[in-house]
């Protein structure tokens, strides 16, 4: 007769399952594609002939009216975004990467947004400047709506610490509607990091977004939290905890970015 496990050995298992998870994150060496920032990209590319796939999903809470009730009301809902990318290093220097984009926010349906192409360029290898200078280019495609995307990208590793500041620019084109927009956004970011070793880090990183619609300024929000990330040979995973520093009371309160990504 099999018995049941008990709870000493369910304890026990449990316990020897997070042992192993630990050990093979200390013995294995990190993947050389780490990102240790949720939201500013870093100076480094994938290597020539490099395949990863990466899985961004992005949280935000703010407090939201049901729709469906006749009485205004104040839910604190999360509405969703999830984004895969397929990246492949062209050269040492140059990789490409592929997105679809899925969302849902509070109180609709899920769905499928649309399709990201985009190309990260690094100029010299790392160190010869005193600062390590990139380039990054996006096009989107939203069935209503497309969106161009240039970030300069600004990085340096001095030992254990690392920085990565990013200045986004973005152009978006809505065309849905019974006029058709044009949004221009700038989106600074900046993080800092240290590495406590090859496999786990922790950073702090700031990020804002300015929204100018038809020349005028629209808002202006700006966010500030811990991100953890810890890798191991093939893989890291960084999340990001964000709370709202100022803003329109339409933002979310409060921003999550999980970041996983995997190389092949």
């Amino acid at each position: 007769m099999i018995l049941p496990p008990t709870l000493s050995s369910m304890r026990q298992g449990r316990a020897a399952a997070l042992a192993f998870v630990v050990i093979t994150l200390i013995a294995a060496e990190a993947m050389g594609d780490r990102r240790i920032f949720a939201r500013s990209y870093p100076y480094m590319t994938l290597p020539a002939g490099g395949f990863e796939i990466e899985h961004y999903l992005d949280v935000g809470l703010k407090r939201v009216d049901d729709p469906d009730t006749k009485r205004i009301e104040s839910k604190f809902m999360p509405s969703w975004t999830t984004q895969v990318e397929f990246e492949y290093g062209i050269t040492d220097r140059l990789d490409f990467g592929f997105y679809s984009v899925f969302r849902q926010k509070a109180f609709e349906d899920f769905k499928f947004r649309g399709v990201k192409l985009r190309s990260r360029y690094r100029f010299l290898d790392e160190g010869v400047l005193p600062v390590d200078p990139a380039v990054y280019v996006e096009f989107a495609y939203y069935g209503d709506e497309v969106k161009f995307e240039q970030i300069l990208i600004v990085a340096r590793r001095f030992g254990k610490l690392e920085s990565s500041v990013n200045f986004k620019f973005e152009e978006k084109i809505k065309y849905g509607g019974p006029e058709t927009e044009f949004v221009f956004e700038f989106i600074p970011s900046i993080g800092i990091g240290y590495h406590f070793n090859n496999n786990v880090s922790l950073a702090l990183e700031y990020y804002g977004k300015l929204e100018v619609e038809d020349g005028e300024t629209e808002d202006f929000d700006s966010y500030l939290g811990p991100t953890i990330s810890v890798a191991g040979r093939h893989f890291f995973w960084t999340v990001l905890l964000a709370t709202k520093l100022n803003g329109i009371e339409d933002s979310a309160e409060c921003q999550v970015r999980s970041l996983f990504g995997s190389q092949l």
